[in-house]
């Protein structure tokens, strides 16, 4: 489970803010590509800021390989091109998320060691089973009653005969987070699920890789994936500590990946005039999914995928698929509108 915004919420256009780079930053940035290199003081004149903070801002940009300072009297800030640069970011988050995870196994591993399956439960409570572990999940989702805060990805615990009653909570108005990994989003008929809860209030973000999988129910308690090797188990934390550095993790996570755009899938259009079924397109392009996951959660061809793509590449003037998927979230593309 775990999808989009709030009710009556907007939903945030994407941003950099996963990659690392502060608000002030992007919009220093953004500003740099729009109008090409300026010199600190006009930089600060056009956004409004003193020339002290403008340093600041782009010094921080230059050590993520966002700008340079070029040469001469006065030096001026200029963009580095959005493909090249972006690119290695995220390719430096996948890495701190790859150090992650290996820290999570080690951790594991080292867990097991010390508690076996049948002891008294403390901090952390071993559970056995499939069925056990689905019945303590669909617990620990019916008793949420301020914020529940997911991390999701395939295999799915949920299975038939245990009924997890997120629409219930949505209901009570509790605020509901969830990050999928983006290869969950290629199972069939996951997305219609993820429009559902959307629809229904909550809030939905993609990365590309989770290193784990977790729920955590008003940040007390929290149930954790086991492991791969071990699909039958899962952890129960009740530990406040330990609860803190699992919400922690998930904030981590949570800044780090790309809103998952809501379409409800009735005609109409976003303030760039496109098609709502294309705004969900665009915002399965922008989470990751390949042509052939993209049309399965269409239910069309891969062929129609790829023309609609030329044809959205076309209409932003640009000659790739990564400088498309900039241009709709610079462009506010991937941001429906209330009441469209």
């Amino acid at each position: 489970m775990g999808r989009a915004t709030q009710r009556g919420e907007k939903t945030a256009q994407p941003t950099l803010a996963s990659l690392g780079v502060s608000e002030a930053g992007e919009l220093l940035y953004r500003h740099l590509l729009r109008y090409g290199p300026l010199p600190t003081d006009e930089l600060g004149a056009a956004l409004g800021q003193s020339p002290v903070d403008v340093t600041e801002q782009a010094e921080s940009l230059a050590t993520h390989q966002l700008v340079t300072l070029t040469a001469g009297a006065p030096g001026r800030w200029a963009a580095a091109a959005p493909e090249v640069a972006l690119e290695r970011l995220i390719g430096y988050r996948q890495g701190e998320l790859s150090l992650a995870r290996a820290s999570l196994s080690d951790l594991m591993a080292e867990y097991r060691e010390g508690h076996q399956p049948g002891q008294a439960p403390g901090p952390v409570e071993v559970l056995e089973g499939s069925e056990v572990c689905r019945r303590r999940y669909a617990q620990a989702v019916a008793n949420t009653t301020r914020e529940l805060l997911v991390l999701s990805r395939p295999p799915f615990l949920i299975g038939t005969g245990v009924t997890v009653d997120v629409l219930g909570i949505l209901d009570r108005n509790v605020r509901c987070r969830s990050v999928y990994d983006r290869h969950a989003l290629e199972q069939p008929g996951c997305l219609n699920d993820i429009t559902t809860y959307q629809a229904a209030g909550e809030q939905v973000r993609v990365l590309d890789e989770l290193p784990v999988k977790l729920l955590v129910s008003d940040r007390t308690t929290a149930l954790l994936f086991g492991g791969d090797d071990r699909p039958g188990q899962w952890l129960a934390v009740n530990g406040s500590s330990l609860v803190a550095g699992l919400v922690s993790l998930f904030e981590l996570l949570w800044e780090r990946s790309v809103p998952l755009t809501p379409v409800d899938g009735s005609p109409g259009s976003d303030d760039a005039g496109l098609p709502a079924p294309d705004v969900q397109l665009l915002g399965l392009l922008f989470a990751g999914l390949t042509d052939a996951a993209i049309a399965r959660q269409l239910d069309t061809s891969v062929r129609t995928v790829q023309r609609r793509l030329t044809r959205l590449m076309a209409r932003a003037g640009v000659d790739n698929r990564a400088q498309l998927a900039w241009q709709a979230a610079r462009g506010g593309w991937l941001t429906p509108q209330p009441g469209r």
